[in-house]
């Protein structure tokens, strides 16, 4: 699991990189040029330079999503309460075309596991300490869909 936190940190970074750029364009460089002045060209060039590669790794990212997205029909991820008393279950459910041919079969491929508290969603777990969750469903497909569109 550790190693995906990097990955995890650089696809929020990708997914919010708009709206990063708008930060440091009105708030980080003009706050750079007044409190230390003889840095705001080094942090322009820093920005430049990530966003070289932050535009590059977004359309690589759009591009790769668009391809597997004409195969995959939906993904969604259920978490409900385990059998045991707090236990857990993930359930991922994805719908994908063998072909891009319209009458193609369409599998079905479910893969459940145990998950800790802590690796619940925060609405999730809200809702179980009020009391009202028993279950929780996250549509992946339309929340990729509208990260990309941005």
């Amino acid at each position: 699991m550790a190693f995906f936190i990097p990955l995890i940190i650089m696809a929020i970074g990708l997914a919010l990189w708009n709206r990063i750029m708008v930060w440091a364009r009105e708030q980080l460089f003009p706050w750079v040029a007044e409190h230390l002045p003889w840095m705001t060209e080094t942090v322009k060039l820093a920005f430049t330079a990530l966003d070289k590669y932050a535009t590059a790794a977004r359309r690589n990212v759009k591009a790769a999503w668009k391809q597997l997205r004409s195969y995959l029909l939906e993904q969604v991820i259920e978490f409900e309460k385990g059998v045991a008393p707090n236990t857990y279950v993930r359930r991922m459910t994805a719908l994908m075309k063998n072909h891009l041919s319209g009458d193609a079969p369409v599998k079905r491929i479910v893969v459940e596991e145990d998950v800790a508290w802590d690796d619940l969603p925060e609405k999730y777990r809200k809702s179980l300490v009020a009391g009202d969750g028993g279950s929780y469903r996250m549509d992946v497909t339309r929340m990729r869909d509208q990260e990309l569109e941005e």
